[in-house]
């Protein structure tokens, strides 16, 4: 037995080795395509790092909600370092990621050869992986949304230092990108099934009240950030991709501060009809993921690549669901979430909402492929 129990683990520390093996060379491919990208979007965060390095303080409040890529920027131009110290943050960040996606996987598929095909996707998504050059906000934020997911979904139990470090992964997390604080609205509703489900039901109530305020106040104060950020006028322009303006003002019912929770409501419930049509067309924008502008052999790739998991993911939510996992619920609603957002304001230009929750789509995906005698007995008195 102890011969066969050694075999197999050589064989996953070569499966391993070998998705390694892949990272190194997808990344190196990317770099010398693309080299390191200082301009497009990355230039209004060097040039907001030069502005607080200059005076001390960001030009709008809108900038701490991307502070972490513009203080690493600060701190390389500060320290007189080349940009490439950045991208080499940024692929370590990534090979971290990638490894705690692997266990993520092992974790949630129960099957190693699973796991390692989920693990293969995530490597070869090239529009996902992209990022590791750029000096956007992008590849470290997608690199802290795996690394924290695979921690919270691991936890077999929850302690004060846990919660300590859900605060402070959740607050980097929200402040290296706005949709950061999503993660953390997950994390509360993954918690309270998994961990709460022996509170009694006044408890229970607290909990959500106390929760569900925190979420909106901290939404609340990140929409009224100020800056360039105007939640209206996605609407206002008819965007289905930001920036693309398909109307020059839509005469539309709104209040006059819409940039907060209560503006965004009066907007749908006073603008129906164009709500739910402009919804229509960012779904098909948002899970389609072709674009106009792209190559037919792009959108081919593209759809070749993702629409399969999308088919496949049915199938793995059912067979997760009938596990009772409760990790479903967290991928599930960060899923969801990210779409509403988009619902809320528009579709990125390259995609990079849908990508932010493609490693999700994989795990769900190969979860299709579980048998049923694979069914996790941790879950066994867990009612969803």
């Amino acid at each position: 037995m102890s011969f066969f129990k050694n075999l197999k683990i050589t064989v996953l520390k070569r499966q391993f080795i070998l998705l390694l093996f892949l990272w190194a060379v997808v990344q190196a491919l990317l770099i010398r395509q693309y080299g390191i990208v200082t301009n497009l979007e990355a230039t209004k965060y060097i040039d907001e790092a030069n502005h607080l390095l200059q005076f001390g303080k960001f030009n709008t409040n809108n900038h701490y909600l991307y502070s972490t890529q513009i203080f690493l920027i600060a701190g390389v131009i500060k320290l007189h370092l080349g940009f490439s110290v950045i991208v080499v943050v940024q692929l370590l960040l990534n090979l971290l990621a990638t490894v705690m996606f692997y266990k993520l996987s092992n974790f949630f598929l129960k099957k190693p050869l699973l796991a390692t095909g989920a693990t293969l996707f995530f490597i070869i998504n090239i529009p996902y992986q992209l990022y590791t050059g750029y000096l956007f906000t992008e590849s470290i934020f997608y690199s802290l949304t795996i690394i924290y997911s695979s921690y919270v979904l691991r936890l077999e139990k929850l302690t004060s230092k846990d919660w300590l470090f859900i605060l402070l992964f959740a607050t980097l997390l929200s402040i290296t990108r706005p949709t950061g604080i999503l993660f953390f609205a997950v994390t509360l509703l993954y918690i309270f099934f998994r961990f709460l489900n022996n509170l009694g039901l006044l408890y229970k109530i607290i909990t959500i009240s106390v929760a569900l305020a925190i979420f909106l106040v901290a939404i609340n104060s990140m929409l009224q950030a100020g800056g360039s950020l105007d939640f209206m006028l996605p609407f206002k322009k008819e965007n289905i991709i930001c920036g693309v303006n398909t109307v020059n003002n839509a005469d539309i019912n709104t209040l006059e501060k819409g940039n907060s929770i209560q503006g965004i409501v009066y907007y749908m419930f006073n603008n129906k009809e164009q709500f739910l049509r402009l919804a229509r067309l960012k779904t098909l924008a948002f899970f389609g993921m072709l674009r106009t502008y792209y190559s037919l052999s792009h959108n081919i790739l593209l759809a070749l690549f993702f629409y399969p998991f999308y088919i496949l993911s049915f199938v793995g939510v059912w067979k997760k669901i009938k596990q009772r996992d409760t990790a479903i619920i967290y991928i599930i609603s960060i899923i969801l979430l990210y779409w509403v957002t988009t619902l809320l304001t528009c579709d990125d230009w390259h995609n990079r909402f849908v990508l932010t929750v493609s490693p999700f789509l994989f795990l769900l995906g190969f979860a299709s492929f579980i048998k049923k005698d694979s069914a996790s007995k941790e879950f066994d008195n867990v009612h969803l």
